[in-house]
């Protein structure tokens, strides 16, 4: 749990596991997950999977608590524009002004104003979103050897480097966000600066912005090679 607060970066200021603010003063480590994992007298071996396992489950909660934010009525499905205030709910805020612009937008778009997203197709992209440094490296390679990046460009790339397949309703409303001069190619830079912020813990650059990003994907082409498929 200490090597866990060493890479993150509001834990790394916590070091000893004392929660400031509470009325307790014991630390973190005598709290109810601890003997959730390892017993209550602490000698019970926690087993990698269960563990990875557990992590699975909390994510997916996470993310079922998410949807039903938005999916307030509980019809099975969010609308457009809520799934574009999710795409957009990490940004900085030096950019978000813009971003909500686009997001307003999607009420006055004929062709996706009245799309219905649903918690399959949620759950697809935030596992995109769990895979970014993979997805921006194949679609940042894509981009330069081809120069833009179309809708159907980031369909392949999701499916060939991520396993994951995107609908063409998500890519609309993607496209829509963050494509910044509207010829129809992903503002790519744009895209990956901001799913960044929600995609953090995997990959902890030593740098800020997308230049820490991309170093951090460079690491990983030693040992994930399928975004070569794409040039």
């Amino acid at each position: 749990m200490g090597l866990m607060r060493a890479q993150n970066r509001q834990g790394a200021s916590h070091r000893d596991g004392s929660r400031f603010g509470l009325k307790v003063a014991e630390p973190v480590e005598n709290g109810g997950l601890l003997e959730y994992f390892f017993g209550k007298d602490g000698k019970t071996c926690l087993q990698h999977e269960r563990f990875v396992q557990f992590l699975r489950d909390l994510h997916d909660e996470i993310l079922r608590l998410e949807f039903a934010h938005y999916d307030y009525r509980s019809c099975g499905t969010i609308s457009a524009k809520d799934f574009a205030f999710s795409l957009i709910a990490s940004a900085d805020i030096n950019h978000i002004s813009k971003l909500l612009d686009r997001v307003d937008e999607v009420s006055n778009e004929p062709h996706i104003k009245d799309i219905r997203i649903t918690f399959e197709e949620f759950q697809n992209f935030a596992e995109l979103r769990r895979q970014l440094q993979y997805l921006s490296l194949a679609i940042f390679s894509y981009g330069k050897v081809n120069g833009v990046l179309a809708k159907k460009d980031f369909q392949r790339a999701s499916l060939q480097v991520c396993g994951i397949s995107i609908t063409d309703d998500l890519v609309d409303i993607i496209f829509h966000v963050f494509d910044a001069n509207r010829d129809g190619n992903l503002s790519s830079d744009e895209f990956v600066r901001v799913l960044q912020g929600r995609e953090t813990a995997g990959c902890i650059p030593r740098e800020p912005g997308l230049k820490g990003l991309m170093s951090c994907c460079a690491n990983c082409t030693k040992n994930y090679s399928s975004a070569k498929r794409l040039l």
